[in-house]
């Protein structure tokens, strides 16, 4: 009788083994809007899945899970949509999925609300840099148990998620696991962090509207803007476009940006070594967005990076504006170690904590009541503010050009319209600013050489917009060679040595070299820092057209076809990625690429892009002689 319970108390045991193990990663909420709700989640091998769920009902004995939808497609990494849902709503909700074999397992039943109606009063969290802290390593777990604890409709991430976005079992190991009870019933909404790296896996794990990297969403009489400021957001860059235009069209009650990087920080040599000199207190290159938070009304902007607790005063015009100025908070303590702040105080800096934290705000019509609460629990910031109305636009925003392509060969054509209608548009070809009287703007506009175009915005009160400035590539021919007999591969050489941009390798002595299989870097023996690569080969073009490519690489690198430099990415930098663009006639080219490493951590990727996605170059398409 006793050896029949063991027997039976080891088969449940090894069920139960068996059935957490079938989900790799815990079903979780993301993206949410006033009528659909995203769920995802992966398995240990490919599955079938079906999601059950249902409205809350009155006096119901049980969850009402009378919905269903299926993904009949066996996969692992499963991403599913209600759809249809009602406005400011109750739903319960659970995850069926069925193995090859027939086995079925079932998710806890969970719940979620949807998105609320316009005029409902709500409340969303605010965390950032939950990235794993080897001192501490329960940081996040104990932080999202608090942010659950509150009771949030949703939370906003300001990035550094995970302390290395390329090690999947950052995400899969303690990202999710580790907040596995508030993202199961509560949506959250990211922004990219350098720690990210950009990688797969956060496209994978994190639901957003496309591009992903920056997108915008709207909450009640809210609308936050999100974008990816490891990207370029300098004026005129994409993001700026696109955040300028979405700023000025938002007739939100509240609008709020978040990103990673902070404008605005006391943080002691980030940005300069306080103890030793002096410090530029938040990232120039970030501050190129101040201008636009302040001509469109921003009331708050949100972002991480820095491991501490600061809120800003509310600035405009680079000082103090308790009226129309824009309030900056940085919460970075949901993981991090915690950084210190400069010895002596800023300015702009109203208060501080370094300490681990997160952060609430309830809203309601014009007013917003924050809150800063640390890891313990204790409340150690509190605010309220309540708006006067809108901020009337003056200034129209610039132009939105339209091209098939930056880069092209032959001839191609480009469109410019305003973002606000009865709007004209004015513009130059020839590098000059434009003007009321400068050309206006009325058809296509074909171009066959490579064209810096500037144009302007005009309202009917004769009010102008910034100038809007884009360049045109025309590319240049690479012709294909005649090769001998090739053989699939790339071959490299490798060095060593102390540089802060690519060397003349053709100077130095090589200390090996070898054959590999594409440009990647992982399983090369090579020291920890300071070394370098070059890998050449044949490129196999299939088409005769444009080719765009990248390399994102930590440090420096460069992408070469027939000796024409098509990415210039050198330097000593952390992960950043450039690209760029020539014509290639169908056959062989000769490509070269170059890179090096200085310290802090090591990172190259090369491939192309079409239609804005990144490939990898397919090793078919690689030879050497």
């Amino acid at each position: 009788m006793k050896k029949n319970l063991v027997a039976f108390l080891v088969l449940g045991v090894m069920f139960l083994k068996l059935n957490a193990q079938e989900f790799k990663v815990k079903p979780y909420l993301q993206y949410a809007t006033k009528t659909s709700m995203r769920i995802l989640f992966e398995t240990e091998q490919p599955t079938k899945a079906v999601v059950r769920y249902g409205n809350a009902l009155p006096d119901a004995k049980a969850p009402n899970l009378s919905l269903r939808v299926s993904d009949d497609d066996l996969r692992t990494m499963h991403e599913i949509e209600l759809v249809g849902l009602e406005v400011e709503t109750n739903y319960f909700w659970t995850v069926d999925i069925i193995a090859e074999n027939g086995n079925m397992f079932q998710s806890k039943v969970s719940t979620f609300k949807t998105n609320v109606k316009d005029r409902t009063a709500f409340s969303f969290a605010l965390v950032g840099d939950s990235q794993r802290n080897r001192k501490d390593t329960i940081v996040w777990s104990r932080i999202s148990e608090r942010v659950w604890n509150s009771r949030p409709n949703f939370v906003v991430h300001v990035g550094d998620l995970v302390d290395d976005g390329l090690r999947v079992t950052d995400w899969t190991e303690q990202f999710l696991p580790e907040g596995y009870t508030l993202m199961s019933r509560i949506p959250m909404y990211s922004a990219l962090g350098n720690h990210e790296n950009d990688s797969e896996y956060y496209y994978q794990y994190m639901a957003n509207p496309n591009p992903e990297y920056y997108y915008s969403f709207t909450y009640g009489n809210a609308e936050f803007f999100v974008i990816d400021t490891n990207r370029d957001v300098t004026e005129n860059s994409e993001q700026y476009n696109w955040l300028e235009q979405a700023l000025a069209k938002s007739t939100a009650t509240w609008k709020i940006t978040m990103h990673h990087h902070p404008p605005y920080s006391s943080e002691e040599n980030d940005n300069g070594d306080t103890y030793k000199g002096l410090s530029t207190y938040g990232v120039m290159a970030i501050r190129d967005l101040v201008p636009l938070y302040e001509r469109y009304g921003l009331d708050f902007c949100l972002y991480g990076h820095v491991h501490m607790y600061e809120r800003t005063w509310p600035i405009k015009n680079n000082m103090v504006d308790q009226e129309n100025g824009v309030v900056y908070i940085n919460s970075g303590g949901a993981g991090g170690s915690i950084e210190g702040f400069a010895p002596t105080r800023n300015w702009f800096s109203l208060e501080q904590r370094p300490v681990h934290h997160y952060c609430t705000f309830a809203v309601f019509d014009k007013t917003i009541v924050f809150k800063a609460i640390d890891i313990e629990g204790r409340l150690f910031d509190t605010f309220q503010m309540t708006k006067e109305d809108h901020i009337l636009v003056v200034q129209p925003p610039a132009p939105i050009l339209k091209v098939a392509d930056d880069s092209f060969f032959g001839q191609t054509s480009f469109s410019l319209e305003g973002g606000f209608d009865n709007l004209d548009i004015h513009y130059t070809l020839d590098g000059s600013r434009p003007t009321k009287k400068s050309k206006k703007y009325t058809e296509l506009v074909a171009i066959k050489k490579t064209t810096t175009v500037n144009a302007i915005a005009v309202d009917q009160n004769g009010n102008t917009s910034r100038v809007l400035t884009r360049k045109i590539v025309h590319v240049p021919i690479s012709k294909a060679l005649k090769v001998g007999k090739l053989k699939q591969g790339v071959r490299y050489e490798y060095y060593e040595g102390e540089w802060e941009k690519l060397p003349n390798f053709k100077t130095l002595r090589s200390l090996s070299k070898g054959v590999v299989k594409n440009f990647k870097i992982q399983g090369l023996n090579k020291r920890e820092d300071s070394w370098g690569l070059v890998f050449d080969c044949y490129y196999y073009a299939a088409h005769s057209k444009v080719y765009n490519f990248f390399t994102r690489s930590d440090d420096g690198s460069q992408l070469l076809i027939n000796d024409i430099m098509v990415v210039d990415n050198d330097g000593d930098h952390s992960v950043r990625q450039m690209d760029g663009s020539i014509y290639l006639e169908k056959g062989y080219h000769k490509m070269e690429v170059r890179y090096f490493d200085n310290h802090h951590g090591h990172q190259l990727d090369t491939g192309g892009l079409e239609n804005g996605k990144k490939y990898s170059f397919s090793t078919k398409s690689l030879f050497y002689d």
